[in-house]
């Protein structure tokens, strides 16, 4: 029996059926892909207090803590020149602040890892606090940021009371908060410690934007590796990561680009926010010159605390 479409002689009007039935495809799939992210976003927020028992969180941290003591020289760390070059102006393209904004500033790191961001502030004359989970991201932070005296680290997991008892110019946590698998929790910790007047910067990964297919194939090509290499240990992934750039399975191969996909495929809590999500975040406790920095599927996000007289 044939189809309406096929019923259908005249090309012109074959090929207006066909449009007006992607039309309604892009349609339903737009409704379900809303409908997904809404759902997800309370489920989070429903199990987020028993995530940090999950062997997926435990793992998570683990991950972050061989990496910061094992991994090679990555293109996107202090270790390698170009970066240390480019650090600084990352940080000022992020925040849209300038330069001269950061001398004598108090900055918050939470999540600093191996450090990279805390340096660079520091370079700027900022006065840094670096906090993190791992000891040795710790490390790692403490020497590249010996020569400046106004730097401190201290340890401390983002999901558990912060006991930090002073407020800061600046909060940055870049890429940290999607891995904790309580991301509000941990944002609703961090807010209290921006000084009225001060600001809030977070990276945070992105759902793939609706008809953008590269993040489409990006997160599929991410979230594929977490699966296939989920059973091994931190050495056999590394190793695996290794075996794929030299097949040129990735997008960027080469030995600086294996800190970079081992950080992307290695932990296994990664989530996803829309920007509306995060936004309401911000709205809700008062944030204002609420701002994405850069056009990307992750989101670069600043919102300003106004000042105690309300500007």
């Amino acid at each position: 029996m044939e189809t309406q479409l096929e019923q259908l002689k005249d090309p012109a009007s074959r090929l207006t059926a066909l449009e007006a039935e992607v039309t309604s495809q892009r349609a339903v799939i737009a409704h379900l892909e809303l409908e997904l992210s809404r759902h997800v976003s309370l489920l989070r927020l429903i199990a987020a207090p028993e995530i940090n028992d999950t062997p997926f969180a435990q793992q998570t941290r683990a991950s972050f803590d061989y990496q910061w003591e094992q991994l090679p020289v990555g293109r996107w760390n202090l270790d390698h020149p170009e970066f240390r070059k480019e650090a600084a102006g990352y940080v000022r393209q992020f925040t849209g602040l300038p330069a001269e904004w950061f001398e004598g500033k108090s900055v918050l790191d939470a999540g600093c890892g191996a450090g990279r961001y805390s340096w660079a502030m520091c370079t700027m004359g900022a006065h840094v606090l670096s906090i993190d989970q791992s000891l040795h991201g710790l490390e790692r932070t403490r020497r590249a940021c010996d020569a400046f005296s106004s730097h401190r680290v201290r340890q401390v997991n983002l999901v558990e009371a912060l006991g930090i008892d002073e407020q800061f110019d600046l909060v940055w946590s870049f890429g940290v908060l999607h891995h904790t698998g309580d991301t509000y929790g941990c944002y609703r910790r961090l807010v209290p410690l921006v000084r009225p007047g001060g600001y809030l910067f977070l990276m945070l990964y992105g759902e793939p934007r609706h008809g953008q297919l590269d993040d489409y194939r990006a997160v599929l090509e991410y979230e594929r590796w977490r699966r296939l290499t989920r059973n091994m240990t931190f050495d056999e992934r590394l190793a695996a990561v290794r075996e794929a750039m030299a097949r040129r399975e990735f997008m960027a191969n080469g030995e600086e680009y294996v800190e970079g996909y081992f950080d992307a495929i290695s932990p296994l809590v990664a989530d996803l926010y829309s920007w509306e999500e995060i936004q309401s975040w911000l709205i809700r406790d008062g944030f204002v010159d609420i701002r994405r920095t850069v056009d990307t599927r992750n989101h670069h996000v600043i919102g300003r605390r106004p000042a105690a007289d309300g500007f």
